[in-house]
């Protein structure tokens, strides 16, 4: 069992890959989890101590990742799989299958997530009153009952099939009466004979109040002068600049939802998007241009092209636009999402548009104990920084930021140019 969390929180291009690799040593065990399919195919080509194996469909006769991995495990081999497959880990940690397991996670797994919103009139006189499900007074974990169980056929077109199957894995939360959320198992996270966590930036993630609400013992590893060294690399590389006509429009995620539903707020997205294009964007190829915004704003849903909640890149071909795409001529540049992180997919893009005003969901920063400022802004300025080491800066290229929010925009530049002091 892991006695306590390593977290190595060093900057990109300091060699936390390269020294993982090195670190591999014939006669133990690793179970590597990374981001995307992509990465491990990498981790699979680079010469290492030790041969590692991936979890593949056809490789058992159940068919399923799931069952490739399982039959790893119990072959003892040194396996490399996604963060999707680690999340589904707690039946094999019951098992003992990874008791003797060096598990190393290329940066920060989902902990918590919100899954379903309802009114607390509908939690309470739909799932809880009629005996479908216990929440505990303390912690508000959600257990589905017996009834729930045994009717769950005649009462699937009322109650959440999604919300029993997940809160029968010990892993949901009733927040505020009304907020469903998903926590990542504290066994996942004590699983192991070592749990190592490769990062940036630890400090604005939800790892560090979730393992402090559990009690989690964890260690920080990082270094002030590789710190300093990469943010003045950076400064040097990147052309950070607001987006004017942009700038008084809210976007967070709920306010850009309801920016979609405004076609006067919607028009002046896209035809402000259109304005960067024509100016200071004239004559750079969409090819090189990575964006992000809400993903139903950017695809209609009709869109065969629109990528999934697994997907790290968008295709070149965006035939159905959504409301902020249609009039901005932008519409075929890469999209991605705004929590995109640990991949290679856009190391060529020299110019960047974050369409985000990023904050906490309010109700997990409560359910956490975060809700201080400092540590909301801290959390915007990582998922930020993540971002945008996606693109050709990770080549140490220069690439040019556009950043409508004020806020999010005051963030990065006081960062990077030395302005504050960490959070």
């Amino acid at each position: 069992m892991t006695n306590v969390i390593n977290i190595l929180d060093y900057p990109s291009g300091s060699g936390k890959t390269t020294q993982m690799i090195e670190g591999f040593e014939v006669g133990r065990k690793y179970l590597v989890i990374l981001p995307y399919l992509t990465e491990i195919d990498r981790l699979l080509a680079q010469p290492k101590a030790v041969d590692f194996v991936a979890p593949v469909e056809e490789d058992n006769p159940e068919g399923t990742k799931y069952s490739s991995l399982e039959a790893q495990l119990k072959q003892g081999l040194n396996i490399a799989t996604t963060h999707y497959m680690y999340e589904r880990l707690v039946p094999l940690v019951h098992q003992g299958l990874l008791d003797d397991y060096d598990i190393i996670i290329d940066e920060v797994p989902t902990v918590v997530k919100q899954v379903a919103h309802k009114s607390k009139t509908s939690i309470q006189e739909f799932y809880v009153d009629p005996g479908y499900m216990d929440v505990d007074d303390v912690t508000g974990l959600i257990k589905p009952t017996q009834k729930w169980w045994e009717n769950s056929n005649d009462v699937s077109d009322t109650l959440s099939s999604s919300i029993i199957t997940s809160a029968n894995t010990g892993c949901l939360y009733l927040q505020g009466g009304k907020t469903i959320l998903w926590a990542l198992p504290r066994t996942i996270l004590t699983a192991g004979r070592s749990l190592t966590i490769m990062t940036y930036k630890a400090e604005g993630s939800l790892l560090l109040p979730y393992l402090r609400k559990l009690g989690l013992p964890y260690e920080v590893s990082n270094d002030n002068c590789a710190e300093e060294k990469f943010r003045r690399k950076a400064a040097e590389l990147i052309t950070v600049e607001g987006i004017g006509r942009l700038s008084e429009i809210p976007l967070g995620f709920n306010k850009q939802g309801k920016a979609m539903s405004d076609p006067s707020t919607s028009s002046k997205i896209s035809y402000g998007l259109k304005n960067l294009r024509e100016r200071k964007l004239k004559g750079v190829s969409t090819k090189d241009i990575l964006l992000t915004c809400r993903k139903d704003a950017w695809f209609k849903a009709s869109n065969d092209n629109k990528p999934n909640d697994q997907d790290d890149e968008a295709p070149i071909r965006n035939d159905n636009p959504g409301v902020f795409a249609k009039n901005s001529r932008l519409k075929d540049a890469y999209w991605t999402g705004n929590t995109t992180r640990g991949t290679n997919k856009f190391i060529h893009c020299s110019h960047l548009i974050y369409l985000y005003d990023k904050n906490v969901n309010p109700s997990i920063a409560s359910w956490l104990g975060s809700s201080a400022q400092a540590y909301k802004d801290a959390y915007a300025l990582t998922e930020l920084i993540q971002w945008i080491w996606r693109s050709r800066i990770r080549r140490g290229e220069p690439i040019t930021v556009f950043i409508p929010s004020p806020r999010m925009l005051g963030l990065f530049e006081r960062w990077l140019y030395g302005e504050v002091e960490d959070f």
